[in-house]
Formats: structure tokens, C-alpha cells, sequence
């Protein structure tokens, strides 16, 4: 009987007879082993065709460039904290005080970091140090070098590929990697990034210390026109009022208000003793009484300077006596207790302009000692070095990596191209 094969990878059944002859009955059937695909000839040899094309020969090439073309590479480390001289807040008694190490400023370190990696740090440095000739010099490496006609983008772009920075968020410390072709390239654009560094922090402070000490000076201007201004007023109220110190003229009042009651007690004792021994038309009371009389008048005349009495009737009364101004008002036409009233008022004000005068002048005194003294600066505590060997690229590192890797991604490929195909 004629044998029939299955699908790939699947058994073959094979039928087997038993007894002899053409009539020899059929038993139970054999199972064989499965075939695997790439034990045949043309299969093995696709597969490792494709090993060699995709495993072998790029790893070849890549061996090939870091043997033959790649050009070294030397690094330079530095590592360096924005520090400030203001005092860190709650993390001493003594730090508080400002005796001790000072605090880190964490914005400012990421401005830092920002400022590294931006445009105006590579225009400056590549101004001084020709940068584009520098990483221009492995003509050979089409890889690592810097292309001749690159656009800034693309410099930019490259700048931050061979200059890398890590913060550490805890410190807040900058390490800065800087890749040159040279030992003396990767040197010297190591110092250049931490002198840009510095002089964008002192920019920074002079920015600080100057807008500091221009709003002092606006404060004080303020104060000054302030102060300027109520002494204006409390110049024209004495004009006006005719009075230097309506308190005093107060005082001066009440005591001769108190001297003249003291003067109409006397008269009207004495009124009474001569009562008891003359008749009522005897001078001697015509005159106490008239003496009380006046006593009495004068009295009402200070009180009335103090706070106006009486209503319209009594001024109009009291006009007729004195003139057109009404006995008991200023100059201005009020009585004292409202010119004492507006005094006070003016000389409140005047004070309190006075120690907010005083106070912004203080503010001005403590920005300027502040503006005089650096308060960022760049502790550096790792500086650029000289490097007397090139530790990158790493040739075989890299080619082992990538030797594993697209082994790996073969066997992958492999295993799943296969895995269709018995399902197929």
C-alpha cells in the first residue's frame, strides 16, 4: 500500500500488513517520526544564510568601523553646586543664624543645568574656542565627527550629544561629561562651560541685587513724597489756622479757664460775707456782682474756644461784640476742639509717614550691603582635568552588545517564522 505524507511536521501514518501475500490483512498502523524542516539541505542552508546576513556581517562592519575608522574619544568630569550665601531655612539652629555651611538654591541649579544645553552657552564657547573646527578634526569618523557644513540645529543638536549633565536631586550636584577628540579639547571646553556657568550666575545675582535695590530706592521715593506731602498740609492747617500747636493753646486755655473759676469762687465767697453785714445796694456788692458778672463771661468766652456754645443766636450775639469772627473760634472760622481734631490727625499722619520713611531708608541700607556681596556662586569641587587616556568609544563592549542583540532578535525571527508555518 501507498504511503501518504501529511502536512509538514506532522506524522506519517504508516499502514502496516500482516501475513503474506496480496490478502494478507491490515494491522494496526505505525506512527513515525516527524520531520524537522531545517534538516534538509536547502533549509539549513537558508537559515544560515540569513544568520550570516543578518547576525555576522553587520557585526563585522561595526568591528570593521571601531577598528578602522572610529577615532578615540576623551572625557573630562566635573562636578560643581549652586550654592548661595542666604541661609537654608529650618534645617539648623545654627544655619538659621547664619553660622555655618550656606544652603543650595535647587532653581537655580536647574537653571544651570538648562543653561548648558541651550544656544547662548554654545555660541559663546564656540566663539572663543572655534568648536566647530575642534569637533570637526576626525574627517575619517563620518560617525562621531561634526559634518563641516552642519546647520546650527544641527551643532546644537550634536553640542548636547558630546556634553552631557546629571543631577543629583538630592544634593542637587551637576556632573558634567565632556566628549572631545583631543585630551586638551575635552579640557578646555570643560573650563569654558564652568566659567559660562559662573558668569550667567553672577548675571543672575547682579540682576537680583540690582532690581533689589531699585525698588528700595522707588520705596523710599514714595515715602519721601509722602512725608513731603503731609508736611504740606500741616503747613497750610497753621496758616490758615493762625495756631503753630493747637495743643498747646488748648492747654494754655484750660489753665486760664481753671484760674478764672478759681477767681469766681473767691468773688462769690466774698459776695456772700459782705451780704451778711451791707444792704444790696451797697457799692461794695454792685461791685462783686458785677466783678462775678465778668468773671463769668470770660469763663464762657475760653469754654467757647474750646467747643462752640450757644447755637447761632450766641454767635450772632457774640459777632455784634467782637467783630465778624465769633469769640472762641480761630482765624479760620472753627473751634478749637476741631482744630485740635484736624491737628491730631495731621500729626498721627506725620509720624507714621515719618517711620515709614525711616523704615524704607533702613530697607534701602540692608539691600545695598546685600547688592555688595556675591550671593551665588559656583562651588566646584571636582575641576577639570587633563585626561592621558581615551576611554571611549568602547569598541568591544559595544560589538559584544551588538553581537548579543541581533543573535537574539534572529533566534526570534526564527522561532516565530516557524511557528507559522507548522500552523499553516
Amino acid at each position: 500500500m501507498r504511503q501518504k505524507e501529511l502536512k509538514s511536521g506532522q506524522p506519517r501514518i504508516i499502514p502496516v500488513p500482516f501475513g503474506k501475500g496480496k490478502g494478507a490483512a491490515i494491522g494496526k498502523p505505525a506512527v513515525a517520526p516527524p520531520q524537522v524542516p531545517w534538516r534538509r539541505p536547502a533549509r539549513n542552508m537558508l537559515v544560515a544564510a540569513s544568520y550570516l546576513l543578518l547576525v555576522i556581517v553587520p557585526t563585522l562592519l561595526v568591528a570593521l568601523y571601531y577598528l578602522l575608522i572610529a577615532h578615540d574619544q576623551y572625557m573630562v568630569e566635573t562636578r560643581f553646586a549652586v550654592r548661595t550665601t542666604s541661609p537654608a531655612q529650618g534645617s539648623s539652629l545654627l544655619e538659621a543664624l547664619g553660622i555655618g555651611a550656606s544652603g543650595t538654591s535647587a532653581t537655580d541649579t536647574y537653571i544651570v543645568r538648562e543653561y548648558i544645553h541651550s544656544r547662548e552657552i554654545l555660541e559663546r564657547i564656540d566663539r572663543e574656542l572655534n568648536l566647530r573646527e575642534r569637533y570637526a578634526r576626525p574627517t575619517k569618523d563620518f560617525h562621531a565627527a561634526l559634518p563641516r557644513d552642519a546647520s546650527f540645529e544641527d551643532f546644537l543638536e550634536y553640542w548636547r550629544s558630546m556634553v552631557t549633565v546629571d543631577m543629583d536631586r538630592t544634593s542637587h550636584i551637576l556632573t558634567i561629561r565632556t566628549f572631545a577628540f583631543t585630551p586638551e579639547d575635552s579640557r578646555d571646553i570643560a573650563t569654558a562651560i564652568l566659567r559660562e556657568s559662573e558668569r550667567m550666575i553672577n548675571e543672575l545675582s547682579e540682576r537680583a541685587r540690582k532690581d533689589a535695590v531699585a525698588y528700595a530706592e522707588n520705596e523710599v521715593r514714595k515715602a519721601e513724597e509722602r512725608l513731603r506731602s503731609i508736611r504740606q498740609k500741616l503747613l497750610r492747617f497753621r496758616s490758615s489756622t493762625q495756631q503753630i500747636d493747637p495743643a498747646k493753646q488748648a492747654q494754655v486755655q484750660l489753665a486760664l479757664i481753671g484760674k478764672l473759676e478759681e477767681q469766681l469762687a473767691q468773688m462769690r465767697a466774698k459776695l456772700s460775707e459782705a451780704r451778711s453785714y451791707l444792704s444790696g445796694n451797697a457799692p461794695t456788692i454792685i461791685f462783686l456782682n458785677n466783678r462775678i458778672k465778668a468773671l463769668e463771661r470770660q469763663i464762657a468766652d475760653e469754654k467757647r474756644k474750646l467747643g462752640r456754645k450757644g447755637g447761632a443766636g450766641a454767635d450772632a450775639e457774640k459777632r455784634s461784640v467782637v467783630g465778624t469772627r465769633v469769640a472762641g473760634e480761630t482765624p479760620s472760622g472753627a473751634p478749637l476742639s476741631a482744630t485740635l481734631s484736624e491737628y491730631e490727625a495731621l500729626v498721627v499722619e506725620r509720624e507714621f509717614a515719618e517711620k515709614f520713611y525711616l523704615s524704607t531708608l533702613s530697607g534701602l541700607e540692608q539691600a545695598r550691603l546685600l547688592a555688595n556681596r556675591q550671593q551665588r556662586y559656583l562651588a566646584t569641587f571636582v575641576r577639570p582635568y587633563l585626561p592621558d587616556e581615551a576611554l571611549y568609544p568602547k569598541a568591544l563592549r559595544n560589538t559584544i552588545f551588538l553581537f548579543l542583540a541581533l543573535t537574539l532578535t534572529w533566534a526570534l525571527g526564527l522561532l516565530m517564522i516557524q511557528s507559522i508555518r507548522d500552523r499553516m
